[in-house]
């Protein structure tokens, strides 16, 4: 006969399984604290103090992006990252990776700017009419 002991100890290595199995599921679903996405305000200021132009010629209302390494423009939601249509398109990434990013628009110079929204550096940019 199969004893007891063995029974439960399968049972349990089973139920353990399962239960991380679930957890690594529904991590992927949620953004990691490393992986928080700046806020508008800090994007915007790096633009301001990397090019030295003023704030008031730049859109206060950044939209959040994905921009793929060809320069690819996609819309995106910083709660879900997730990837959308396609939106434009911009200079190839300066990294030659696809990132999630904030598109500031320059009216004075017509100008969108890309700013990583992890790392807060300048990856991109275009030009608008």
């Amino acid at each position: 006969m199969i004893d007891k002991k063995i029974i439960v100890t399968v049972s349990f290595g089973i139920l353990v399984t399962i239960i991380v199995y679930l957890g690594i599921v529904d991590s992927l679903n949620r953004p990691s604290l490393s992986r928080l996405p700046i806020s508008p305000d800090v994007a915007i200021s790096r633009l301001v103090s990397t090019f030295n132009i003023s704030k008031n010629q730049l859109d206060g209302a950044p939209q959040y992006v994905y921009v793929k390494s060809d320069g690819t423009v996609y819309e995106s939601n910083p709660e879900l990252n997730n990837v959308g249509k396609i939106i434009g398109n911009a200079e190839p990434t300066n990294t030659g990776g696809s990132h999630f990013a904030w598109e500031i628009k320059d009216f004075q110079s017509k100008k969108k700017y890309y700013v990583d929204a992890i790392m807060a550096a300048i990856i991109s940019n275009s030009s608008y009419k």
